[in-house]
């Protein structure tokens, strides 16, 4: 990292770790605007899914200028059976709505298959910060997610001020993603998340 911002090819290119969490995906060119809440490398689990219209939210470092059009996450080895909505979203650090992708209905997701939403309206980040990616699916089978399971729960503070990596809100959920996220309810599971 320079004093005057990030160098992503040449000679003095900087290293992604010198900008961590940037994009921990091998194979994706980082001068690509790409952020993932995890690396890859950290997915080992097939996190247990939250219950039907249970919104599950990770937090993910967003800088000034980044302009975010679509969320990704990625299911697990169960897939998502007979849906009936579903969505994924961007919060703010504080658990406002930013923007959602499209209704989801009774769209399909295979197990093991990344869903790429697309957001009804991009946002452009004014401020660094910590945000929420979250998804929610209304499903007699909601899918697993991949991503890391905490030895510590995530509600368990690391530092004074830290939050939860993982955590569940709202119920019955449907096809709209909640204004707020309201109150958060740490988790022992993180899922992989990714902005573009």
């Amino acid at each position: 990292m320079t004093t005057l911002g990030r160098y992503y090819e040449g000679v003095i290119a900087d290293a992604a770790a010198l900008d961590v969490p940037f994009n921990a995906l091998p194979g994706v060119n980082q001068g690509n605007f790409v952020r993932s809440n995890i690396p890859a490398w950290a997915c080992t689990s097939d996190l247990a899914a939250t219950a039907t219209g249970v919104a599950i939210g990770t937090r993910i470092w967003l800088r000034k200028g980044d302009v975010v059009t679509s969320v990704s996450f990625v299911a697990g080895n169960t897939a998502l059976a007979t849906g009936t909505a579903g969505w994924h979203a961007l919060y703010d650090p504080d658990g406002a709505l930013l923007a959602q992708s499209a209704a989801q209905g009774s769209t399909a997701w295979a197990a093991n298959t990344a869903r790429k939403l697309a957001l009804t309206t991009p946002k452009t980040i004014t401020v660094d910060g910590w945000y929420i990616a979250a998804t929610s699916v209304t499903a007699s089978t909601v899918p697993t997610l991949i991503g890391c399971a905490p030895i510590v729960t995530a509600s368990a503070a690391l530092h004074t001020g830290s939050k939860a990596l993982g955590f569940t809100f709202g119920s019955a959920t449907g096809d709209v993603a909640p204004a707020t996220t309201g109150t958060q309810t740490g988790v022992a599971k993180c899922p992989i998340a990714i902005v573009s």
